[in-house]
């Protein structure tokens, strides 16, 4: 009897089969922390070494208080009272932000998400050589709403995919194209999406990227946004895509030599889409375009509008465009652009550093090159 009941009575496990798997887990969480606290400590330093590097090329990136967490699976990099400086051939361009979040997964250094939070300031000055003192700053941007997220891919070192998101972006944009002042145009931004992504093999030296933006919702009122009515100008949706040939995948020095780069490789954007609304106008294009020597846009964009009657009485009212000219101009447009009830073909051309709206002259460039 009592050989039964000890056969069918469980048998107590060996003390150390209960204690091994505790002390596996116990080595595996110290072994991660002391990993994650390693790895943390380097992050930093790497932080420090690109902040640097970027400092020497012009770009000064400062935040007043900065701490790293996340444990145990991620590493979150807290900036707070974000300010970014970049020196550029026209002067100091300063963007400030109340916080910047970066997030990387403790097993993929190669994903980083990063979200910027307003209120956001942009400026810009120049600088006297003799005593240091900024002078002719100027305010940009100022907002005190809305998000910007960032996802970032590498491979091989370089930029594989990214993707940026603004929502809810309300401020007011300084506009300086009046004589006389300059005037404040109230903005409001629903969303707005830009993503890039490499289309060939990032191991080589330069390739092709493809990018795409989404706008959605953005009104613009005050100043010469005003143009189309007493209450500005309101843009539904905006929806384009490009195609860059031979630009550089792994570049070092600031934006401009990467500009350089592509212009030194004879690359070119193609405009695959274009498609923009705002209430009866509708605009669609192709086109394509490239940097002359001096770092100006040229190139042409071929549309088909609808509604370009009401455009056109609108910048006459503004006085953006003479009277007598629109008249000249609808007429050259209705005999060469081919009007239907589909809309008008009219070019959006760039070329010396001016840019034409079929016959109208609506802009000029400043170069980004050094002559």
């Amino acid at each position: 009897m009592t050989s039964l009941i000890s056969r069918i009575r469980p048998r107590k496990k060996p003390a150390w089969q209960i204690v091994a798997p505790l002390i596996l887990v116990l080595f595996l969480a110290v072994g991660w922390s002391v990993y994650w606290l390693t790895a943390s400590t380097k992050a930093m330093a790497v932080v420090d070494q690109v902040l640097a590097r970027e400092k020497a090329r012009g770009l000064e990136i400062t935040c007043t208080d900065r701490s790293i967490g996340g444990y145990p699976f991620k590493f979150l990099l807290d900036c707070t009272r974000l300010k970014i400086t970049r020196q550029t051939p026209f002067g100091e361009i300063n963007l400030t932000a109340s916080r910047l979040v970066a997030v990387v997964r403790a097993y993929d250094f190669n994903h980083i998400i990063a979200e910027l939070y307003g209120p956001f300031e942009l400026t810009s000055g120049r600088k006297r050589n003799s005593d240091g003192k900024v002078v002719e700053v100027r305010k940009l941007f100022f907002g005190n709403a809305g998000t910007v997220t960032s996802s970032l891919i590498l491979q091989d070192q370089a930029l594989k995919e990214t993707t940026v998101v603004i929502r809810d972006l309300t401020g007011t944009l300084v506009d300086y194209s009046s004589q006389y002042a300059p005037q404040d145009i109230a903005t409001d931004l629903k969303e707005a999406v830009i993503s890039i992504r490499t289309t060939s093999d990032t191991s080589k030296p330069i390739g092709d990227y493809e990018a795409a933006g989404v706008v959605k919702n953005l009104v613009l009122v005050g100043g010469s946004a005003n143009f189309q009515s007493d209450k500005g100008a309101r843009l539904d949706d905006v929806a384009m895509r490009i195609k860059l040939s031979d630009a550089p995948y792994k570049f070092s020095g600031k934006p401009l030599d990467w500009l350089r780069a592509w212009k030194a490789n004879n690359g070119e954007a193609q405009i695959t889409e274009f498609n923009a609304t705002s209430g009866a106008l509708k605009l669609k294009g192709k086109g394509q375009f490239n940097l002359d020597y001096r770092g100006r846009v040229q190139g042409v964009l071929k549309t088909r509008m609808i509604g370009l009657d009401s455009v056109i009485k609108r910048l006459v009212a503004s006085g953006k465009i003479r009277e007598k000219d629109a008249e000249l101009g609808m007429i050259a447009i209705n005999l060469l652009g081919n009007p239907g009830t589909d809309g008008v073909k009219i070019a959006l051309r760039a070329k010396k550093g001016k840019v034409y709206f079929g016959p109208f002259k609506i802009a000029r460039l400043k170069p980004l090159f050094d002559q």
